[in-house]
């Protein structure tokens, strides 16, 4: 693959354990392809579950490069795994995401949803939360294009601990928000 290769980094943002900062998890190619990309044109449908949210799933045909993307991950799948210290089953998918002006995500847990790789290229940031409430701040997630976070929806003895997190922040008007949710599965 042509293009600078970046050092992926996984690090977990607190002794949880379960909540971690991702960066450089793709190279500059692939970076300057979802930069570079007309997001706004491709075709899309609503999310499913999230239908009344003003969020577009990007068809994954509408995107051309969309090979290269998997093809890229399944190569650092065994690497997302050893940086995070449990095992992990293969990357099964990833979901292109654009949130319309206005567009905010009240504060909620993933309920069993098992983890995500959840990436912000552009606009605000996912906000961590220790419980239901605004003023108990965990971890704010920078707007850095390829850097976001990996959370860990896993039980441990039974309990399964809450990770509240948000986007309180509304996308601007004439603008949109891009991430990326790529699925992952504590095995």
């Amino acid at each position: 693959m042509a293009g600078v290769c970046n050092i992926m980094l996984i690090q977990p943002v607190d002794t949880e354990n379960n909540l971690f900062r991702v960066t450089d998890v793709f190279s500059n190619e692939i970076v300057d392809l979802v930069k570079n990309t007309d997001w706004l044109n491709l075709s899309w449908k609503r999310q499913e579950g999230q239908e009344n949210w003003k969020r577009r799933r990007i068809d994954d045909a509408a995107i051309p490069w969309l090979e290269q993307w998997h093809e890229h991950l399944r190569s650092i799948w065994s690497d997302v795994e050893k940086q995070l210290g449990i095992p992990i089953q293969g990357y099964g998918g990833t979901a292109f995401w654009i949130d319309e002006p206005g567009f905010i995500c009240t504060m909620h847990t993933d309920g069993e949803l098992p983890g995500s790789l959840h990436l912000t290229w552009k606009g605000p940031g996912t906000t961590f939360y220790w419980y239901k409430n605004p003023e108990s701040l965990r971890y704010e997630v920078p707007e850095q294009p390829n850097a976001g976070y990996i959370m860990i929806n896993r039980e441990t003895d039974g309990y399964r601990k809450l990770l509240w997190h948000a986007m309180l922040t509304p996308v601007p008007v004439d603008s949109f928000r891009l991430t990326t949710y790529t699925w992952i599965i504590p095995r």
